[in-house]
């Protein structure tokens, strides 16, 4: 199953870079790289939004209740919603706080975690950037997301936050 996955993803590969077979070796690179990233993201994104209905309607079932069934047949749109939801919802922001930590703590650990998926191997040609220290890379990216969570902490200006960003490191 694996092998017949791979070669899908490689003559998909293939085909989309045909056009510009003959262009320097760094557009092909880059668009190489691009074609993976954007494969990778649209089965993470498809994976997390199934399985967080799934997640819904076992739990709904488990507490003898109706699971999300409002949103598309069966409710496979509801992440969508959630989605658009979350989009739409006015951020508060301190008085007192730092704007600037304030917004870059949730992009800092949003970037940590995509960088962190776009080194591993997937299959056979199937890794978004390919660098020779690939596992050191992964724990060096994976370590700044306790300095995100302390950014966040930091940002509202409020002790309280920042001992318990503090303690969340820790």
């Amino acid at each position: 199953m694996t092998d017949f996955l791979d070669q899908i993803f490689v003559r998909g590969k293939q085909t989309l870079l045909a056009p510009i077979a003959h262009a320097p070796s760094w557009l092909v690179q880059i668009v190489s790289s691009l074609i993976n990233i954007f494969a990778l993201l649209a089965v993470f994104l498809t994976l997390f939004a199934l399985i967080s209905v799934l997640e819904r309607k076992i739990l709904a079932r488990m507490q003898n209740r109706y699971g999300p069934n409002r949103v598309g047949p069966f409710g496979l749109f509801q992440p969508i919603a959630d989605g658009i939801k979350m989009l739409i919802k006015e951020d508060i922001v301190p008085a007192r706080a730092d704007k600037t930590v304030h917004f870059l703590a949730p992009v800092l650990l949003a970037a940590a975690a995509i960088l962190t998926l776009g080194i591993i191997p997937y299959g056979r040609n199937m890794t978004p950037f390919t660098i020779d220290g690939g596992i050191l890379f992964f724990f060096a990216v994976g370590s700044t997301t306790e300095l995100a969570v302390f950014m966040a902490g930091w940002g509202s200006n409020n002790k309280f936050s920042m001992l318990g960003a503090m303690r969340a490191i820790a």
